[in-house]
């Protein structure tokens, strides 16, 4: 696959992510929600790492990701701002080994950090796309 289509499809995935959260969202559906919170941002910063022509392996992490982007990238800090999301990939999906469901974020603080992922695939199409 072309890099081009490879980010184009990354973006396509985030934005289908973006409608999947946001449904969640509504339908009280937190931990899942917050998963796809993750998901959006994992695929953004997939999209950049392709766009600037870094390879990167199969972790979930965005913080890793973040730091895999070039020194001075100017994603790089907004991607690692949400790394307290990346344990969602699993966290929210498996009970504890005591049989616990975790508990998601803080509704308002999952509200916030939604809208600044949307905000966040806008803004990375732009820098790729241009306005």
């Amino acid at each position: 696959m072309s890099a081009p289509k490879r980010i184009a499809a990354f973006f396509t995935l985030a934005d289908r992510g973006v409608v999947s959260a946001a449904a969640l969202f509504k339908a009280d559906q937190f931990e899942d929600c917050t998963l796809y919170v993750q998901q959006i941002v994992e695929r953004v910063a997939r999209a950049l790492l392709t766009h600037a022509g870094v390879p990167f392996g199969t972790s979930h992490n965005l913080a890793q990701m973040a730091q895999a982007l070039p020194e001075g990238h100017p994603f790089r800090n907004r991607i690692r701002e949400f790394d307290d999301f990346s344990t969602a990939v699993t966290a929210y999906r498996y009970p504890s080994p005591a049989g616990d469901l975790r508990r998601p974020p803080q509704i308002d603080y999952l509200q916030t950090r939604l809208a600044e992922a949307e905000r966040l695939v806008g803004d990375a199409k732009a820098f790729v796309y241009g306005p």
